[in-house]
């Protein structure tokens, strides 16, 4: 029952380091729209107030992050945090071997080539655009298959 309880509306939780962002005017983010072609990959972080692009972890991180960065032992091959790792997937997925990937779409790329074959079709609903070019660098073919 307890988790059906409804929430605050502020976030559980204290920001604890601040960036100063550079405000932008309609006229400076159409501007910039412009200079990118209108492709929202090719805008300067700068020129963005709010990024809704991704959801890939890429602003505040929380105080256990920070002190997992600073506490972590971040060595090329044959870390403590790689073997940690390692431990806890096989703890709580029971799968022997990883491959850590600096994020999803880098995971997606290796899937993708692992098991999509030249002319496989590959339903999907509504890409994140690296999906739909990783599915057909691979060979197959991307369907988007919509359903109200």
């Amino acid at each position: 029952m307890e988790k059906l309880k409804k929430r605050s509306w502020a976030e559980p939780f204290k920001i604890k380091s601040v960036e100063l962002l550079k405000m932008t005017s309609r006229e400076d983010r159409e501007h910039a729209l412009v200079e990118a072609g209108y492709n929202t990959f090719l805008l300067k972080s700068e020129d963005v107030y709010i990024d809704l692009l991704t959801d890939s972890g890429t602003n505040a991180m929380s105080d256990v992050q920070w002190a997992g960065l600073m506490v972590g032992d971040e060595a090329y091959a044959g870390s403590k945090n790689f073997y940690h790792l390692e431990e806890k997937i096989q703890k709580y997925y029971g799968y022997k071997y990883l491959v850590p990937t600096h994020q999803g779409r880098g995971a997606e790329h290796i899937l993708s080539q692992i098991l999509i074959k030249q002319g496989d079709y590959i339903p999907g609903n509504m890409y994140f655009t690296t999906t739909r070019l990783h599915q057909e660098r691979a060979g197959g073919t991307f369907v988007d298959v919509i359903i109200d």
